[in-house]
Parts: C-alpha cells; sequence; structure tokens
C-alpha cells in the first residue's frame, strides 16, 4: 500500500499552502522590521512590484492578492525556457541585470524554505502520530510513502522510529552526515519515502554530479543565502538545493529527479491500495497524473484509491470540484472521504481496512 502526501497534509500540521505563501512571508518579515538592508528583501520587492503592482513593504498585505507560488515562480521558469526577458529582470548578458531572473527564482526558493522552516517548527506531531499508530498495528512493513512536499515532517516522522531506515530512492554521496538516515541494524528494515520534487534536505553538486542528505532545513537556508556554506566537499563547487516548484513547466533534468521517479513507478507498480492525503490533484501537476494513469491502466486488477482530503471550513463548492478532477481523469470507482488528515493520523486502520 502507498500513502501519498500533497500539501494539504503539511498543512494540517501548520505549513502554509502556496496559495498564502507570500502573504505569510511578508506579513513576519515586516513584524520584525529588520530588512532594510536586505538584497533579497529589495529584489523581490521589486519584481512583485513590477510584475504584479503589489508594494509587499508599504500595501496592506490582508487586502492583497498575491499570486501563487507556482504563478510567480513559473513565470520565471518559462523565461528561462523560452530564452526570453521581462523589463528589468534579464537573463544572462553584459548588464548589470544579467541573471536577474535566475537570481528571483533562487530568492523565491529562499523565501519558500524559511517559511516553511518558521512554520513547521511548531508542527503539532500529526506526522508522528501516524507512523506511530501505522508501526503499533502492524503495517508500517507494508507501506511507502510519497509525498509532493519539501518540507520534513514525515521524514523526521519516520526517523524518530527506532528500527526504521528512510530509502529516498537514491544514493547519496559519502561524505553525508545526517540524523534522518539512521545507520544500519540487524533488526532495522526500510521504509520508502519518494519526495518527486525534491527535499529541504537535498543539496546537489552539479560538477562531481552528486547528491548529498544535508541536517535539516536551517542549512538548506544557509546553503541559499551564504556562500561559504553551499560549496561541494569534494569539490568545492557551489551546491544547490533539489526543488522542482509546483508549476505547470516543472524541470525535471536533475539524474536523481529522475531516479526517485523511476523507483515510486515501480513501487506502485506491486500496490493495491492508493491513499490520498492533503492532494487536491490539481491541474498543474501533469507528471503525477501520467504517473498515476500509467499505474492504474497497466494493470489486470483494478487499483483502490482512496482520497482524505477535508478539513474544517472546506467549502462545498470545492470539495465538488476536487471530486471532478479526480473522476474526470482516473474515472468512477474513488472513494472518496469526509475525513480530515487528522482523523486519519489517529485511526488509520479505519481507511485501509
Amino acid at each position: 500500500m502507498a500513502i501519498f502526501l500533497g500539501g494539504g497534509a503539511s498543512a494540517a500540521e501548520g505549513a502554509p499552502v502556496q496559495s498564502i505563501l507570500f502573504q505569510k512571508y511578508f506579513k513576519t518579515l515586516r513584524e520584525k522590521n529588520n530588512y532594510s538592508d536586505s538584497v533579497q528583501v529589495n529584489e523581490l520587492r521589486a519584481y512583485f512590484k513590477q510584475m504584479f503592482y503589489i508594494d509587499v513593504l508599504q500595501d496592506n498585505l490582508e487586502d492583497v492578492q498575491f499570486p501563487t507560488f507556482e504563478e510567480a515562480i513559473g513565470l520565471l521558469d518559462l523565461a528561462v525556457r523560452k530564452r526570453q526577458a521581462f523589463k528589468n529582470f534579464d537573463l544572462e548578458n553584459l548588464t548589470p541585470n544579467s541573471n536577474r531572473i535566475g537570481y528571483i527564482r533562487q530568492y523565491l526558493v529562499s523565501l519558500m524554505a524559511e517559511v516553511l522552516e518558521d512554520r513547521t517548527s511548531v508542527a503539532n506531531g500529526l506526522h508522528r502520530y501516524l507512523v506511530d499508530n501505522l508501526a503499533s498495528l502492524g503495517y508500517l512493513k507494508d507501506i511507502f510513502f510519497i509525498s509532493t512536499n519539501y518540507d520534513l515532517l514525515i521524514d523526521q516522522a519516520l526517523a524518530n522510529r527506532r528500527r526504521i531506515q528512510i530509502d529516498y530512492g537514491i544514493n547519496f554521496a559519502e561524505d553525508t552526515s545526517s540524523g534522518l538516515v539512521l545507520p544500519e541494524k540487524a533488526d532495522s528494515f526500510a521504509i520508502g519515502l519518494y519526495k518527486v520534487h525534491g527535499s529541504l534536505n537535498w543539496s546537489y553538486c552539479p560538477a562531481c554530479n552528486s547528491l548529498s542528505l544535508i541536517n535539516g532545513q536551517q542549512r538548506i537556508l544557509n546553503l541559499l543565502t551564504d556562500s561559504s556554506h553551499s560549496r561541494c566537499n569534494k569539490c568545492q563547487s557551489v551546491r544547490s538545493p533539489v526543488i522542482v516548484p509546483p508549476t505547470y513547466f516543472k524541470d525535471m533534468s536533475n539524474s536523481f529527479i529522475n531516479i526517485v521517479w523511476h523507483k515510486t513507478e515501480m513501487s506502485l507498480n506491486d500496490i493495491s491500495h492508493l491513499i490520498f492525503c492533503g492532494y487536491s490533484f490539481p491541474n498543474a501537476d501533469m507528471h503525477i497524473k501520467y504517473l498515476i494513469k500509467r499505474i492504474q491502466t497497466n494493470r489486470l486488477a483494478r487499483l483502490k484509491i482512496i482520497v482524505v482530503n477535508n478539513h474544517p471550513g472546506k467549502t462545498q463548492e470545492k470539495i465538488a470540484e476536487e471530486k471532478e478532477r479526480y473522476t474526470r481523469f482516473l474515472g468512477p470507482g474513488i472513494y472518496f472521504t469526509d475525513s480530515s488528515f487528522e482523523e486519519f493520523c489517529n485511526q488509520p486502520e479505519k481507511f485501509i481496512k
């Protein structure tokens, strides 16, 4: 059986969904009032002011309708693909604004990492409850996880179990040290955790073509903002985070991301039961849709699909739209629960049985 964790699962623990990511960041920034000499803040302010007519330091943020993270970073990704630019935001050239698009994109990823770290540091333990309950019921050895989330909530929940090793589906560099993957023991077993959009504890060296596992989200922020922390231990080249933003124009060229997707597909071929948690089946996730459709159609027995994505305050209109997206693409026979991720974590046996 596979458990698929979308953004709603992390949101249940305090992580902001992408639609309110920018409001959370700039609201907190203004409350701290210590940004006057920040290049990142000034560049982001210029970007939002020119592209979306929002002054993130002056406007009333409660009344502002921010673009989604997908829209803000998607513009930049598409410009890079088309080798085009926006006024005052150029690609590589000889002007002072050279590769400003690349810097803005990096600042947006840094913004996301900072917000996720801040919000998930006060997590209420839902992922831990889920893992503990699955273990006590004897289900954990027969389950793997797929996640579209960059945060480390499920990673930490698994790492807290003494006998568990996390299998990300990829091999990390030998110089890696992390508290999230435990040393092998005679009585330990591996749990698959396939993070198909990357993770805040992965960093990539393009020179060595190696992936390192780093100690928590604070290190990824250092990697993004401080060049002294971003050097590869082997060749001293600049490492970069492995983050595939939730846009229509996903760059899936990283070889390690491709390995994760392959391992995910191979593992999904062997299951009969798939539970979506906190995932609304968004239109932009065509890669996920393609993967699930391959698994759904290239099998003899029908794949059982359960959706757990309710939460307090969710409107009937949203519920209907979500059901329509699932059934339009995957067909009838999907079981839609009216339960929340919290209810699933507290009593997973109700859904698995």
